[in-house]
């Protein structure tokens, strides 16, 4: 299409897109928001990290080959991109380990308050640590349906911390982190933000929203690859506030003293634990490189470019069908996928993946479309809407074939 020719920084998101593996010959791959495409570097990482490392180097390369140091330069290196300082970025552990680490130590900090605030229809995994915790901790859940319901749930006082989802993983609704964090900071509770579904697609300011504490998942827009660590963000006025809720030897002050007792460690290096997943953070390290290289601004003009156009092709292309748009219009309250509603969703999915047209759904009727700024072209904005209008016309897509559930 004309607007990929008339991109300013078309050389630029060119150079990116080849520096992505292409996928499987003939697909149009709109997904990322649940697995980021492969950096083409990758398997040459991953080769140093076992020949030179594992198989010649061996325990020389936790100084050599700089592993060690891997969640510290992975968290810079993706920093910029949630508004942060490098210094309170770590790349660790999982996004639901994370998410159980910060909770805890949010609770630790806030003392005696005891209440944590989460949406009732957060991803399961949130809501499932939150609960565990509660548990175990004597803390108290408080739902909330929606964020007009905010300021009634932090009236009593009594909240430790809430926990959002910037980006809500079925509609891509995107809340105002700005907003709620002045809401929750008056209300004497701290912020916990998921950027799962918004980090590496669209801007995020945690510093300049004064967010207190975040998480996010690796291997989605980051392109970490598949079951890579997870981003963990602490704002530095609560770096050294608490223990962790999970001591161990990474996060001493002084990992190889070897000391009885355990002392913290500055900052955000306190919330590591065990020793670094090598193979998992050279995998990552790949997408590290390119992110180094990208303006978050830039980046966030090019997504909404690319989803602000979807969305036009979905009005204009699949009016005669009962397809509706779930997402957001506006792109400042959307994140990094779009979602269609369509009675049959799944089915949908299965025949756009049978067609080449890689798109994912959830349940009831959501069908996930998740571009990625650095590899999505409008060219494949166009080819896959027309295959989607192909499907609706003939019907096919209600073949029983297409029945069965997917991941």
């Amino acid at each position: 299409m004309h607007l990929d020719a008339q991109d300013p920084g078309q050389i630029f998101w060119t150079h990116m897109g080849k520096s992505f593996d292409s996928g499987t010959p003939g697909t149009l791959y709109f997904d990322a928001n649940s697995i980021g495409p492969m950096p083409c570097t990758v398997p040459l990482k991953m080769t140093t990290v076992l020949q030179e490392g594992w198989a010649q180097a061996r325990r020389r390369s936790w100084n050599e080959l700089d592993w060690l140091e891997q969640p510290r330069t992975l968290g810079a290196s993706i920093a910029h991109l949630i508004g942060a300082d490098s210094k309170d970025v770590r790349v660790t552990d999982t996004t639901s380990i994370n998410q159980y680490k910060l909770l805890r130590y949010a609770l630790s900090v806030a003392a005696p308050r005891h209440v944590i605030v989460l949406e009732r229809h957060v991803f399961p995994s949130n809501r499932y640590v939150a609960e565990a915790i509660a548990r175990d901790h004597q803390a108290q859940l408080r739902f909330i349906d929606d964020a007009s319901q905010l300021p009634a749930a932090l009236a009593p006082q009594d909240v430790a911390v809430v926990a959002l989802s910037h980006v809500d993983y079925r509609s891509s609704t995107r809340l105002d982190m700005t907003e709620l964090n002045r809401y929750i900071r008056e209300a004497g509770a701290m912020s916990l933000w998921d950027l799962s579904h918004s980090a590496g697609a669209v801007a995020i300011a945690l510093r300049q929203s004064d967010a207190d504490l975040a998480v996010g998942c690796g291997y989605k827009y980051l392109c970490g690859g598949p079951g890579a660590p997870a981003l963990l963000y602490i704002h530095p006025r609560w770096a050294d506030a608490a223990w962790p809720a999970i001591a161990g030897w990474m996060g001493h002050a002084d990992t190889f003293a070897f000391d009885a007792d355990y002392r913290p460690g500055a900052g955000a290096d306190r919330f590591l634990v065990g020793t670094p997943a090598v193979l998992a953070n050279a995998a990552f390290s790949a997408a590290a490189q390119l992110w180094r290289e990208v303006d978050p601004v830039a980046l966030n003009q090019r997504h909404r470019s690319l989803t602000d156009t979807l969305i036009q092709l979905f009005d204009e292309q699949c009016a005669p069908w009962p397809v509706h748009l779930s997402s957001p219009r506006h792109h400042a309250q959307r994140g990094g996928h779009v979602t269609l509603q369509f009675h049959g969703a799944a089915a949908l999915a299965q025949a756009l993946v049978e067609q080449g047209v890689v798109v994912s759904s959830r349940k009831p009727d959501a069908l996930r479309w998740g571009v990625h700024p650095l590899t999505t072209t409008h060219q494949q904005l166009w080819s896959a809407v027309q295959v989607l209008r192909q499907l609706l016309a003939s019907g096919t897509w209600q073949d029983a074939r297409f029945e069965r559930p997917v991941v």
